[in-house]
């Protein structure tokens, strides 16, 4: 139970690093809202949400895996087809719930993912992120003796 626990501690450490880097840079560029006061709590939130996602993810993972630890093993093409699917399924349903609530707007700067109103920088986050904050994180496993069972 304790590998399970190093495992989310760790897991959820990078993915709050990763994604609050990756919320502050696209934030300014390519939303549009009140620069001080709603991009802060925007940024927060939106990190707080995509911390939860890798998170969830990594446990969706290990049940599909039967192994809280497969985060350390080799992947198979599995992994990456089920964080790729996870990825667009998620970015385009808190888009679009996003834009059709008035939570946040695109500035002109923002490419759109093909023909749709959908941004394409929130899609490719994930797309990215998800692998990149696993692949991290198993480096840090194993590199302080996560590597049996």
């Amino acid at each position: 139970m304790k590998k399970v626990f190093k495992n989310f501690i760790v897991v959820a450490f990078v993915a709050a690093v990763l994604q609050y880097a990756w919320e502050y840079w696209q934030c300014g560029i390519f939303y549009s809202m009140d620069a001080n006061t709603q991009q802060s709590s925007l940024m927060l939130s939106a990190t707080f949400g995509d911390v939860n996602m890798t998170v969830i993810l990594y446990f969706l993972l290990s049940f599909v895996n039967k192994d809280f630890n497969w985060i350390i093993k080799r992947w198979e093409s599995k992994e990456y087809i089920i964080m790729n699917l996870y990825a667009l399924f998620l970015s385009f349903y808190f888009e679009v719930h996003a834009l059709y609530t008035g939570r946040w707007g695109y500035s002109e700067a923002m490419p759109f993912f093909l023909n749709t109103n959908i941004g394409l920088i929130p899609v490719i986050q994930l797309i990215i992120l998800f692998p990149v904050t696993f692949f991290i994180s198993k480096i840090i496993l194993i590199k302080f003796g996560n590597t049996s069972n």
